[in-house]
């Protein structure tokens, strides 16, 4: 059961924090409307809570295989093959639906080889599963990390940007054994400090901060604000696999990626051209967002939806039935 709303204020606050991560908070005092020390406080209180929280992973310019499977289970294993799946690292999400699949499982791997392995020799071997479907990701076209709360008002997002520019590349480089603990430190935390990262990493501050600013500029990690769902205004999250003719793939997956509405969409080999993830106000609005698709993109064919029922692991975390990362 919910046992906290989000105010204003804190949606003000994370929708900041989704522009800008690692912001300092007295740089987003006058644009939240709270001095530098509340926000520090409201934040620890809401991450301290599993409410929201700030995390990473591979950006676009590294190199890994992606992909997303539909899973089938007995009913009386959903349980026992989620709990089993998500302790390998290899699965970046699971999502526990109602629908035409029973779990809707995002693998994110180093290698091809690895994802093969993982699809044709893991799989397999947990107890429960009746079958799966796999969607090789070809283009991944909108990342969650794009998706905003609406809390900010345009012009107050956009001074925040101006403000705030992305970080750039210095050009100097770490060891990549470096890099991988670094890349740990942000998975767990993607707001720790420049001192922690240095003392961690046995490296000075200054290289610390020169190495976060470049695997981020380079893409190499991307970081991301996430916030327990269900506390959100937009607590239903929907998947829909969609057909589409491969000359309107690329024109209808832009289209698709500039609706408000939408966290994910990818380009995927499978019976499916695209598949997307969507979060809504209510389950209702299902019913708006599908004919709207059907008049603006009368050619791309909705083929199957899921309602998601829970998320037991999110971006490599574990949450709570309510949506909350647990400790």
């Amino acid at each position: 059961m919910q046992d906290y709303d989000l105010d204003e204020r804190d949606l003000r606050l994370l929708h900041a924090l989704q522009i800008r991560p690692r912001a300092p908070w007295a740089a987003l005092a006058p644009i939240v409307g709270a001095d530098a020390g509340t926000l520090s406080r409201r934040w620890a209180a809401l991450k301290d809570a599993g409410l929201a929280w700030v995390t990473s992973y591979p950006g676009l310019g590294t190199k890994y295989s992606g992909a997303i499977v539909e899973i089938d289970c007995a009913p009386a294993s959903i349980l026992r093959a989620t709990e089993e799946l998500a302790g390998d690292p290899e699965v970046l999400t699971i999502d526990q639906t109602a629908g035409g699949r029973d779990l809707v499982v995002t693998l994110l791997c180093a290698t091809e080889a690895h994802l093969s392995h993982f699809l044709l020799e893991r799989l397999c071997t947990v107890e429960g599963i009746r079958s799966t479907r796999t969607h090789r990701s070809i283009k991944l076209l909108t990342d969650a990390k794009q998706w905003r709360l609406r809390s900010l008002q345009g012009d107050e997002a956009r001074l925040l940007e101006r403000n705030l520019p992305e970080p750039a590349s210095t050009g100097r480089g770490i060891t990549a054994d470096h890099e991988k603990h670094l890349a740990a430190l942000l998975k767990a935390d993607g707001r720790t400090s420049i001192a922690k990262i240095s003392g961690v990493l046995d490296i000075s501050p200054a290289k610390a901060r020169n190495a976060v600013a470049t695997v981020i500029a380079d893409d190499r990690l991307a970081l991301r604000l996430e916030v327990a769902r269900s506390y959100t205004p937009w607590p239903v999250c929907v998947w829909y696999f969609m057909r589409v003719p491969a000359t309107k793939v690329e024109v209808v997956a832009r289209r698709l990626s500039g609706l408000e509405e939408v966290r994910i969409v990818t380009t995927t080999g499978g019976i499916y051209s695209i598949i997307m993830s969507v979060w809504l106000r209510r389950v209702e609005d299902m019913t708006v967002l599908e004919r709207q698709l059907g008049e603006r993109l009368p050619f791309a064919e909705i083929m199957d939806r899921s309602i998601v029922l829970r998320t037991p692991k999110h971006m490599g975390h574990r949450l709570d039935p309510s949506g909350k990362r647990m400790r």
